[in-house]
């Protein structure tokens, strides 16, 4: 396929999208779509994916990246969404990211539905329930991407840098539990349009060394992407997410600091180490270390006034193995030693 037949089919409802307008079509009328029901093939249904919401065994629990690749590392396919679909809440094992070619679409997560104009980018992680409906024969351009294929690039040192797709996407490689998805406005810009469709030809055509070319234009794609646009970004119910989740993991860290981790909280938030330092950061104004110590220093004082347990076994019992660390981090923040300040509050502690 060249370019040109490539950009006329874009135009042309293909068998899939004929099939769904019938669906449209004939649930106008109940005993037409009765009719219609009646004549499908449910084997070829499933054979080909079709979603039909009123037949049960047509409706995946969750799209799999098998669907569309069976090679993880080359996990990478660009293509129509097909127009008249039904819309249906969903989930997928991989990241899929859509382009508003032509036309519009809706589009709803976390419970807030927009409407995304030409030009509109979102990309949806892995476990994050969503659904679409692009109707009127608009064109929406649909990037179906592993988590390999993304941790292959955003770990590479070659690509990766503190940015928005790059914390994005670090963040979310295995499945957040969050409802976030984001969201750029890159209006009428034909050369990403270009690259996109070259993008497409690379993915239908797999000629000699399609992958390597694919990947070329992906990060071609996303770098000017976030050269002209990364103001642009959005993320539907980020900040609220944000305040809920950094309250809950500072109170986490203030609960376990004896002997919690970054990686600790990074496995239990389903974030890498690195992301779970920045986003700490950049949504309580402290480090990880600064929230840890603080906590641990404020178990250290009660123990100090409250008990008569040595310096030693205190220094254990909030988190240090070494004793002198805690004395060293002790002294910096309170300007005296354990033994001081329990002498300065003896009144206060419990023989």
């Amino acid at each position: 396929m060249n370019e040109q037949e490539l950009l006329h089919s874009l135009y042309e409802l293909n068998e899939t999208e004929l099939f769904y307008r019938g669906y449209q079509e004939s649930r106008k009328d109940p005993d037409a779509f009765q009719e219609w029901m009646n004549s499908l093939d449910i084997e070829a249904c499933l054979e080909k994916h079709l979603i039909i919401p009123e037949l049960p065994q047509t409706m995946p629990p969750s799209m799999q990246d098998s669907f569309f690749y069976s090679d993880s590392d080359a996990g990478m396919v660009i293509q129509k969404h097909n127009c008249y679909s039904p819309a249906f809440d969903h989930f997928h094992t991989y990241f899929e990211a859509f382009y508003v070619y032509e036309g519009t679409c809706e589009h709803e997560t976390g419970g807030e539905q927009r409407t995304l104009q030409m030009g509109d980018f979102c990309i949806i992680p892995p476990g994050v329930s969503h659904r679409i409906s692009v109707q009127n024969q608009s064109i929406v351009i649909v990037m179906i991407l592993s988590s390999q294929v993304i941790e292959n690039t955003f770990r590479n040192p070659t690509y990766y840098k503190d940015n928005t797709l790059s914390r994005f996407f670090l963040k979310n490689l295995h499945y957040s539990g969050s409802d976030e998805s984001l969201l750029f406005h890159t209006g009428n810009d034909e050369e990403l349009k270009n690259i996109l469709i070259q993008m497409m030809l690379e993915s239908i055509n797999k000629y000699q060394e399609y992958d390597a070319i694919l990947s070329a234009y992906f990060s071609l794609f996303f770098g000017k992407l976030l050269r002209y646009y990364e103001k642009t970004v959005s993320t539907p119910g980020e900040n609220r997410r944000q305040n809920s989740e950094a309250y809950e993991i500072t109170a986490y860290i203030q609960e376990h600091h004896t002997d919690i981790t970054l990686s600790k909280i990074a496995e239990r938030w389903h974030y890498t180490p690195e992301y779970t330092s920045r986003y700490i950061r950049e949504t309580t104004g402290r480090t990880f270390s600064d929230i840890l110590i603080e906590a641990r220093m404020k178990h250290a004082v009660s123990l100090l006034k409250s008990t008569s347990l040595p310096v030693s076994e205190i220094a254990y019992q909030v988190g240090y193995v070494n004793t002198e660390n805690f004395i060293r981090t002790f002294r910096k923040r309170y300007q005296t030693t354990p033994t001081g300040y329990r002498k300065e509050n003896i009144k206060s502690y419990v023989l």
